[in-house]
């Protein structure tokens, strides 16, 4: 009896083992192209065309002048992807700021609009500054003439490099609605990446450069 029942958990223990192992294979970020100097990688979300993102690439910059930008929300219009308005609803801390934006869909699709926290927090010993970006779409009155994301996250990691910063990126959104797979890999696909040639662009800018409000470690 005892060795059929060894012999049973044994065989139970390789089936959980490499169904797991299966379940964390299936979840690794792929690989998908490189350009201007930024990677970028896709982790399949569910059963459906929903896609998460991963980029990795490096700022010319420091760290303070990359958190003004990210900070900066008014100007988000300028760089955040079909972003067409945003709006900071509240500061919460020195580093947190909650804030709207609406989303310009390409027709026929209802425009987006999105209600989320951003954190910031540095690692005192490393320096790393983690920016975190957490959907809160109950915290603005739902606008008849928007769909209202509900379910969305970003994070920056970034660190201290020879030469500048190494970014991170991790971002995952389901836009809600009816929307073709085609429109819905666009925005995954394009959206991203344009976010973060943008972001380069503003980072350029004299007043990020000449700035640490928010009292980074650079």
């Amino acid at each position: 009896m005892d060795r059929i029942m060894k012999s049973t958990l044994g065989i139970l223990s390789f089936i959980l083992t490499t169904t797991i192992f299966s379940y964390s294979q299936s979840n690794d970020w792929k690989f998908v192209k490189k350009i201007d100097g930024i990677s970028i990688y896709h982790r399949k979300v569910g059963n459906g065309n929903l896609k998460d993102v991963k980029i990795e690439t490096t700022f010319d910059s420091n760290l303070s002048t990359i958190v003004e930008a990210l900070l900066d929300v008014p100007s988000f219009n300028k760089w955040i992807y079909k972003v067409e308005y945003s709006k900071t609803l509240r500061i919460i801390g020195p580093n947190q700021v909650e804030y709207h934006n609406r989303i310009n869909m390409p027709w026929p699709a209802v425009d987006r609009d999105i209600v989320a926290i951003n954190k910031i927090s540095q690692n005192a010993v490393t320096k790393e500054v983690i920016s975190e970006d957490v959907c809160n779409w109950k915290g603005l009155p739902l606008d008849k003439n928007f769909v209202r994301i509900k379910d969305f996250y970003a994070k920056w990691t970034l660190n201290v490099v020879n030469g500048g910063v190494k970014g991170t990126y991790i971002f995952h959104s389901d836009p809600g609605g009816d929307l073709p797979a085609a429109m819905v890999n666009l925005f995954i696909d394009e959206g991203p990446l344009n976010s973060i040639k943008g972001l380069k662009k503003m980072i350029a800018l004299d007043k990020y450069k000449t700035r640490n409000s928010h009292g980074i470690v650079n």
